[in-house]
Parts: C-alpha cells; structure tokens; sequence
C-alpha cells in the first residue's frame, strides 16, 4: 500500500478492475460472436448481457465507496467522456451521412468506455 493511498482508493481498486476485466469479456464475446455459428451467437448474446449487467454493478460499487474527492474526479471524468463521445458520434454521423463509414451501435457503446478511462486517468493524476 502506497502512502499517499488511502483505504477509499483500496476498495475502489477491485470494482474497478471487475469492470474493466468484464469490459474485456465483453470485447472478446462480441468478437467471438462474429464468427461463431448460429446456434453460439444466442449463447454468446446471452453472455454478452450477463456481462453487461455485471459491469453495471461493478461501476455502481465502484461510484458507491467513493470519497468526495473521487466523486468531483469521476464527475470531471464522466463530462469528459460525454463530450468526447458527443463529438464522436455528430463526426460518426456526419460521415456516416456519405455512406463512408458504418458503425453499430454496440461499437459505440465500447468506444464510451475509452474516453472515461482517459479522463479517470488525467483527473486522477491532476488531482494527486
């Protein structure tokens, strides 16, 4: 345990970690469902909800322990997020709007979690 750490930071670590290791699970699913046969994708759709649903719960345990400081650090971070994912879908549409490129839904749904782990990451070193 580092000194600057406190016991809050300890227990947001393994919520945290859950949510990124189910946020991995879903990643490999979702590729995996794209080449399996017909009768692996519905158990693989299933799968991919049940980890949806724990990653939920993960984030809300994880959001729960948090100190004030973290939830000001999660709030900057989750405006962060917001506004890089509002950017990237008005641009995903505009090109999608040429037909040049096209995403599902479920892809942008992923790329949400990027710019909230980016901004988690620099308000927390920010903050330090």
């Amino acid at each position: 345990m580092h000194p600057e750490s406190s016991e809050i930071d300890e227990k947001q670590r393994n919520p945290l970690l859950a949510f990124y290791l189910s946020a991995l699970a879903f990643v490999g699913a979702f590729i995996l469902m794209e080449y399996s046969n017909s009768p692996w994708r519905e158990i693989l759709r299933i799968a991919m909800i049940a980890v949806a649903l724990f990653a939920l719960w993960a984030v809300l345990r994880f959001l729960g322990v948090a100190d004030e400081r973290q939830r000001r650090i999660n709030f900057r971070a989750l405006r962060f997020a917001f506004v890089v994912c509002l950017v990237l879908s008005l641009v995903g549409g505009f090109v999608q709007g040429f037909g040049v490129l096209r995403v599902s839904w479920i892809d942008v749904l992923g790329l949400e979690l990027i710019p909230w782990s980016f901004g988690l990451m620099f308000y927390s070193w920010r903050h330090q």
